[in-house]
C-alpha cells in the first residue's frame, strides 16, 4: 500500500550493490538546505552493506523521512518503477546510489518550476571522479533550447544523469515509467517520452548533481559496441507514436544525430577509462562509417574538452 506524504518531493533511490558510496549519496540528502522531501530507497538484490548503511542512516537522521523497500531485483528499471508507484508528492527525483546532490538541489528545483506549468525542471551537472573531486564538466543547460527541446533531447543528450531532473509526479506516471526491457539508454527514452508531454524549465545556482564516473559504470559497458546497429531505446524512440506525429520526418535526422553522439561518447570512454590507442582506431573508423559527424563542429568541441579533463 502506498504511504501518503506531504513532503514536496521523493527522491527515489535504486540501489544494488551501492555500499561504496550510498553513505555519501545519503550524506548530501541530509545537507539540503531545503528538507521538504522524503526517500525511498529500493534495494535491487543487493548482497553487500547497502542496506546496512541505509538502515544507520535511517536511526542517525530520524527527521528524514527513509523508506527502505525490497525491489524485484530485475534491474534499474524495475526498482526505479517499483519506487515510483509509491511516491505521492508534487515531484519526484531519481537519484543513482552513487551521485550527491547539491546542498540547494531541491531549492533550486522548486524555484525554477514555480508559477510554470512546466513538466520537469533540470540543473546542471557537475562530473566527479570516484573520489568525489570535481572534474571540469561543459554547462548541459546551455544545449535546452526555449522551443524543440524534445527534438534537441533525441540529438543529444542533455539532461546526462535523472539525478538533476525534478519531474512533476503526474507526468512520470502518465507516460509509464522506466521501460523494464531496455538495458542500456532507459533514462534517456523515458525522457524523451516526458518531453514529448511538454517542456523543462532549467534550474539556477552552479549545480545540482555530483555525478560520479566510474570507470566499470553502465556508461562505460554501453560503449563496449560503438557500431552496433540495433540499438534498443533508438527503436522504442522511432515506434513511439507520439513522438512520430510530433516530429514527422525530422524524427529519423534527430535519432541518425543521437547515433553518432553515442558512437563519440563510446569513444571517449573507451579513451578515458579504456585504450587511447584502440580509441584513437575506432575514431579513424568513425569517421569513415559517420562521415556526417564532420558537419557537427561543436560535438567535437564537446568531445575535446571531455577527453582533455
Amino acid at each position: 500500500m502506498t504511504s501518503v506524504s506531504t513532503a514536496y518531493a521523493t527522491i527515489v533511490i535504486a540501489a544494488r550493490n551501492a555500499g561504496k558510496y550510498n553513505g555519501a549519496t545519503l550524506d548530501s540528502l541530509a545537507a539540503l538546505n531545503d528538507q521538504d522531501f522524503r526517500v525511498i530507497l529500493v534495494n535491487d538484490g543487493s548482497t553487500d552493506d547497502t542496506v546496512q548503511i541505509a538502515e544507520d542512516f535511517k536511526a542517525a537522521h530520524p527527521a528524514i523521512d527513509l523508506v527502505i523497500l525490497t525491489g524485484p531485483a530485475q534491474g534499474v528499471s524495475a526498482a526505479r518503477n517499483m519506487g515510483l508507484a509509491q511516491v505521492t508528492s508534487d515531484v519526484v527525483i531519481f537519484l543513482d546510489a552513487d551521485d550527491l546532490l547539491a546542498t540547494d538541489a531541491l531549492a533550486g528545483f522548486k524555484m525554477a518550476l514555480e508559477g510554470t506549468d512546466c513538466i520537469a525542471a533540470l540543473g546542471r551537472v557537475l562530473r566527479i571522479d570516484e573520489a568525489g573531486k570535481p572534474q571540469p564538466s561543459p554547462d548541459n543547460r546551455e544545449l535546452v533550447p526555449d522551443s524543440g527541446q524534445l527534438y534537441a533531447l533525441i540529438k543529444k543528450n542533455y539532461i546526462v544523469n535523472g539525478g538533476a531532473l525534478a519531474i512533476r509526479t503526474a507526468i512520470a506516471k502518465a507516460v509509464g515509467g522506466y521501460d523494464k526491457s531496455l538495458k542500456y539508454g532507459e533514462d534517456w527514452e523515458f525522457w524523451c517520452r516526458l518531453l514529448a508531454m511538454g517542456d523543462i524549465v532549467t534550474a539556477g545556482g552552479d549545480h545540482s548533481l555530483g555525478y560520479r564516473q566510474i570507470g566499470t559504470g553502465a556508461n562505460f559497458l554501453a560503449g563496449a559496441k560503438p557500431f552496433a546497429r540495433d540499438i534498443a531505446c533508438l527503436d522504442r524512440i522511432a515506434a513511439n507514436t507520439d513522438i512520430r506525429k510530433q516530429l514527422g520526418w525530422r524524427l529519423g535526422l534527430a535519432l541518425r544525430m543521437r547515433r553518432i553522439d553515442i558512437f563519440w561518447s563510446g569513444v571517449r570512454t573507451k579513451y578515458q577509462y579504456g585504450s587511447k590507442r584502440s580509441a584513437l582506431m575506432l575514431s579513424a573508423l568513425g569517421l569513415l562509417v559517420y562521415p556526417d559527424s564532420l558537419a557537427r563542429p561543436k560535438l567535437a568541441v564537446r568531445l575535446l574538452k571531455s577527453v582533455l579533463r
